[in-house]
Order: structure tokens, then C-alpha cells, then sequence
């Protein structure tokens, strides 16, 4: 798929805040290497993996699965968003250049601008995420 290293950064960070990989077929996943930088793989059945940046096809390694993290879709990252609480979503793209997201979560306000919808999105979601964790910390188990 070829995103930029703040794609995977950010959905490297979703997974330290509960957005935990799924290796079901047809989910794509990364990791990161100290030298390489981050490769995507696509979960195949068997369980296997299929290396989107060398287009090999290898096991599902046990040993290393701690390593992976999701890179959900743009529409699994809307139904996390809502599985989260966070509603209505809005999406509008700003003179051609940027997105801006918002929504809604425990009536709070949550906007991010980013060069793409899909990293709008995840930003969303990531400080949705926080603010869970955040409210779950404090005594909120709403």
C-alpha cells in the first residue's frame, strides 16, 4: 500500500492503546524493523503472511506475532471510532490540500486536520482511544 512512516507510526501507536491487530484473513498488518523501517503483510489463511513490499508468502511467525500492529481500513477505522462512542463523524476536505475529521465522544468536541482522510481518521481515533483510557483511569467506567 506504500504509506508514509506516519501511518504506521500512528497505528503503531493505536495498538499501545487497545487497537490490537487481528490476523484473520484479509487484515493487513505491520511491523517495524530497527534497520528497515516498517513492512505490511496481508493475513492470509494457514495462518501465512503475504509481504506487501517483497510479495513473498511465509507462516505467520508465533514467535514475533507481539511485534505486529493493525492498519485498519478507512471504514474499520469509522466502526472502531463508533464502537468507541464517538459520533457523528464529519469529514471535509479543506481547499483541495487537506482534511479536517471531527466528532464527538462523551460530549466532547475532537477535531484533526491532516494531509489525508485516512490519517485524519486514525488521528481521530487515536485521541479517542487516549480519552477512554483517560476516563478509565480516572473512575469512569461508563
Amino acid at each position: 500500500m506504500w504509506f508514509p512512516p506516519s501511518i504506521f507510526e500512528l497505528c503503531n501507536e493505536l495498538k499501545t492503546w487497545g487497537v490490537l491487530p487481528r490476523f484473520e484473513p484479509g487484515h493487513v498488518v505491520a511491523r517495524g524493523f530497527a534497520d528497515l523501517g516498517y513492512e505490511e503483510f496481508q493475513v492470509l489463511p494457514g495462518p501465512k503472511i503475504l509481504s506487501l513490499t517483497a510479495g513473498t508468502i511465509k507462516p505467520l511467525p508465533e514467535e514475533h506475532i507481539h511485534h505486529f500492529f493493525w492498519l485498519p481500513s478507512v471504514d474499520e477505522s469509522i466502526q472502531l471510532l463508533e464502537q468507541s462512542g464517538a459520533e457523528p463523524l464529519s469529514c471535509q476536505r479543506v481547499d483541495r490540500r487537506r482534511w479536517v475529521a471531527t466528532t464527538t465522544h462523551r460530549g466532547t468536541s475532537i477535531l484533526f486536520e491532516a494531509r489525508s482522510l485516512y490519517e485524519a481518521l486514525l488521528q481521530l481515533l487515536l485521541q479517542v482511544k487516549q480519552a477512554e483510557h483517560r476516563g478509565l483511569s480516572s473512575g469512569d467506567r461508563s
